[in-house]
């Protein structure tokens, strides 16, 4: 069986910006586009940026230069993809499609939540961006991993579900850890 790939190469500023608006512009080529590449280095970068901007943004303007909440808002935006990621490569892998590598479905969140991080900062914008971020990663599904339509909204639906059955769960052992340290 012979694999194709692509030569990952380092990604600037600029490159960003023509990251950013290819996805904006076309979803579905851009994921069709980088589905072969290797390595997830050019998809962290996009996240990265894309989450110092929401963060020092966000800090700017709402939490009155908290370094603090910063950090925890950073460690918020690079996390929860990677998170994300894993729980999809779980249920990809349950689903009998455990030929997709975690490097590419995490460059499918890396790139769809970079792109929505953009414009998530602004008040009122980040529950409308949510659903964007979820029918992103679900073109990123289709088109890199060959799931089918029907397939990967099923999925995101999932991860979303199991997101939020986790943190629901882990609130009330964090609130006792609190209470045990104070």
């Amino acid at each position: 069986m012979e694999t194709a790939t692509v030569a990952e190469r380092r990604i600037g500023i600029r490159d960003y910006f023509e990251i950013l608006f290819e996805i904006i512009r076309s979803p579905a080529r851009y994921y069709q586009k980088v589905a072969n590449e290797t390595g997830s280095r050019n998809a962290l970068f996009f996240l990265m940026i894309s989450a110092v901007f929401y963060c020092s943004v966000s800090m700017a303007y709402f939490f009155e230069n908290s370094l603090a909440m910063g950090v925890v808002m950073m460690i918020n935006a690079v996390v929860m993809p990677v998170f994300s990621a894993a729980i999809t490569f779980i249920l990809l892998s349950m689903t009998g499609l455990g030929r997709v590598s975690y490097g590419r479905v995490f460059n499918i969140y890396g790139y769809a939540s970079g792109a929505v991080m953009v414009v998530s900062w602004i008040p009122g914008l980040a529950i409308v961006m949510e659903p964007i971020r979820a029918a992103l990663v679900c073109v990123g599904l289709v088109k890199m991993t060959g799931v089918g339509k029907i397939k990967s909204i099923f999925i995101v639906v999932l991860t979303a579900l199991l997101l939020l059955l986790f943190f629901w769960t882990a609130a009330p052992l964090v609130f006792e850890l609190q209470q045990l340290l104070n």
